[in-house]
């Protein structure tokens, strides 16, 4: 139950205060163990300097006896015990306490060498040697309490403690400042982004001179932003447009609707009045479409920037629609008896790299073909042609789509990608004024087509241009760039050219 309570409280704190804390216990765990290490070293190093001075105690007594079977031994230093036992047991030399003498007739049969004995509540490290001489095996003992190295020992192992004490204190209060300092453009960038919820729509984060992971965060968040703002902008800006665009056609539906009512007793003007009301329903209809179309466009790119998995399709297939989608435009063409071909200039066969493939799927190529193809021959008199060639180039795959009509105004030409934009007369839908042309009513269009051809053509990585053809006409050009290959069969691709002309 503790452990769950500390953890949702050291959640609680701070960032400052959890770095502080969790760098402080980090170095507390170092310098205990770095303590514990120390102690250990010391009490080896006291050790074995006490052993180095028994074994100075001993080795004059014991090089006396190696030589001299009745020796005359010197009584040893100060605070030094020592003692030597003859062949017989008989003590001929002592400077030991009396509790320790007692323990001398057990230590004649100890190998030679240094251990730790406990005689009277205290423990003495002993180093006991057996020289041999004529008059037999002798002992020699030299002795010391091991409460003085114990002394030295714990004294060195306080003094650490509070000088590790002291270290992690100042350690705990420097990083305090550390994550402090640290944090302070975070405190800053965070105090911007507040500031931010109120300031100007081209506001940015600040971003630090130093290449550090704030700098690439308030850069990250920088980019972010401004991605929000195209999203948004672009968001309000159609609404803003579809708002309009749908004010006009309601106003003519209801209007419509109103004059129907009126005249219901008249069936010739009542059937005028319906089919206009179709007409602007199916202008409205086709607004509905579009706007869609777009919106799941922006979300596929929006996918796709967030790192989506995007497929690619090969130039084969991507012709294959082209075929299709010129068929569907010709059943609105025939109504004009306007010519719809199609040419396709598939890769060379064998080539080493494989057949191309984009960026673009099967649908949207369908968009493409049907938007910028079906505007050309909604804008075309009767009699009219429009041709749909699908090739490839150097590293990019070409759609163009030309038309023998009458253009637009130069002046529309650099808006023509814009949403909810339209030419003049010269290519609105509308019935033609001279009866013997065969022109009929056709739907106003949503001024979104082009602007659909522009957000499919962007999605694959490429552009779509427009421009008025010197000999009279219309052209509109998509790029796709190529972004991989695969292997791919010729057979089959031979005939697809010859069917362009002759629409079969």
């Amino acid at each position: 139950m503790r452990a769950r309570w500390s953890l949702p409280s050291l959640r609680s704190l701070s960032l400052r205060a959890r770095i502080t804390i969790g760098s402080t216990v980090i170095a507390a765990v170092v310098i205990a163990l770095l303590v514990l290490v120390m102690r250990l070293q010391v009490v080896s190093v006291v050790a074995s300097a006490t052993e180095t001075l028994l074994d100075a105690d001993t080795d004059p007594y014991v090089a006396t006896l190696e030589v001299d079977s009745d020796p005359n031994l010197s009584p040893p230093g100060n605070a030094q015990f020592v003692a030597v036992l003859s062949p017989t047991g008989d003590i001929t030399l002592s400077s030991m306490p009396r509790r320790l003498e007692q323990a001398l007739g057990s230590l004649r049969t100890t190998p030679a060498g240094t251990s730790v004995i406990e005689v009277g509540g205290s423990q003495y490290r002993v180093v006991v040697e057996h020289p041999v001489n004529q008059a037999g095996r002798w002992t020699v003992v030299a002795a010391r309490n091991s409460q003085a190295e114990a002394i030295v020992v714990d004294d060195l192992t306080t003094t650490l403690s509070f000088t590790g004490l002291a270290i992690l204190v100042a350690f705990g209060i420097a990083s305090w400042v550390l994550a402090t300092t640290a944090l302070r453009p975070v405190n800053r960038m965070r105090r911007e982004a507040e500031r931010l919820s109120v300031a100007p729509e081209r506001a940015e984060l600040p971003v630090g001179p130093a290449q550090d992971e704030l700098a690439s965060l308030a850069t990250t968040l920088n980019a972010f932003l401004a991605r929000t703002r195209q999203a948004t902008e672009r968001e309000r800006q159609m609404v803003s447009d579809a708002s309009h665009e749908l004010r006009t056609p309601l106003a003519i539906l209801t209007t419509q609707l109103d004059l129907a009512a009126l005249d219901a007793g008249d069936a010739a003007a009542l059937a005028a009045h319906i089919d206009r009301a179709k007409n602007n329903v199916a202008r409205l209809s086709r607004l509905a479409n579009d706007l869609l179309t777009l919106s799941r466009i922006e979300e596929s790119e929006r996918r796709a920037a967030d790192g989506a998995p995007q497929s690619a399709t090969s130039w084969s297939d991507l012709g294959d629609e082209v075929m299709s989608a010129v068929d569907r435009v010709r059943l609105i063409a025939s109504a004009k008896d306007v010519t719809v071909d199609f040419e396709l200039d598939p890769p060379v066969p064998g080539d080493e790299t494989g057949e191309p493939r984009y960026r673009l799927d099967t649908g949207g190529m369908a968009q493409l073909v049907t938007n910028t193809a079906g505007n050309a021959v909604a804008a075309l008199p009767r009699g009219g042609s429009v041709l749909v060639s699908w090739r490839t180039t150097r590293h990019e795959g070409v759609l163009q789509i030309t038309d023998d009509g009458p253009g637009v105004p130069e002046s529309f030409v650099p808006v023509a990608f814009d949403r909810f934009t339209r030419p003049d007369e010269a290519r609105t839908s509308r019935r033609d004024p001279d009866p013997a042309t065969g022109g009929i009513p056709m739907p106003g269009g949503s001024g979104l087509g082009l602007a659909i051809v522009r957000a499919v053509a962007e999605r694959a990585g490429g552009t779509a241009t427009l421009r008025n053809v010197r000999s009279g006409g219309l052209e509109v050009t998509v790029r796709v760039p190529e972004v991989s290959a695969a292997p791919t069969g010729p057979a089959g691709r031979e005939g697809r050219e010859s069917r362009g002309r002759d629409g079969h």
